[in-house]
């Protein structure tokens, strides 16, 4: 009797292709980090974010310290931080490096905040922060960030990355008791 696919043994290894590798297992909300400095827009397409406390609301972004947006965010302090929708991939490859500088600006509806920080209007939601603390770990910087204001759409639809690919994430179906147990069989860490 063979096993099932999802529990045939597998090839352990390390190293950075196989750290890679296990990472694409992570479906991961998209984003794009924007905050200006001197005049200027910065900004870029972010998957390492996450939720750090909801009293005080703050949340951490890491940014590999290469980067123009890393050097502007680290001088201006504030940053907003846009939860992208799925129908828009288009604006993440834009950030992700395929435009330039403030070309990256002239795709979306990118507007200004008082404060002279660019969001998103039409993102799934914006995040306005103010850096709290920063940790440097190898190639990235930790920022952690206190969150003062947001903005969010009605729907929740976010764009997804798994697997070097966008997706979309989908509520499970309820099939009923015996479906919702078998489905979160397992998942639960207690």
């Amino acid at each position: 009797m063979s096993e099932p696919a999802h529990l045939v043994p597998r090839i352990e290894t390390s190293g950075q292709e196989a750290f890679r590798n296990a990472m694409r297992r992570f479906a991961t909300t998209v984003s794009i980090v924007s905050c200006a400095h001197e005049g200027r827009w910065y900004g870029m397409s972010a998957t390492a974010v996450s939720s750090v406390s909801v009293e005080p609301p703050a949340l951490l972004v890491c940014i590999n310290n290469a980067t123009s947006t890393h050097r502007a965010l680290s001088r201006s302090g504030r940053f907003c931080l846009n939860i992208l929708r799925s129908s828009q991939p288009g604006l993440c490859k834009v950030f992700g490096g395929k435009i330039k500088g403030d070309d990256r600006f002239r795709v979306g509806d990118w507007r200004m905040q008082p404060n002279g920080s660019p969001f998103l209007f039409d993102a799934q939601a914006n995040l306005f922060c103010q850096l709290d603390q920063v940790t440097h770990c190898h190639t990235h910087t930790i920022f952690v960030a206190r969150v003062y204001s947001i903005t969010a759409q009605q729907q929740v639809d976010p764009l997804v990355y798994q697997d070097g690919t966008y997706a979309v994430a989908k509520p499970i179906v309820d099939g009923g008791p015996k479906a919702a147990a078998d489905a979160v069989e397992g998942c639960l860490p207690y």
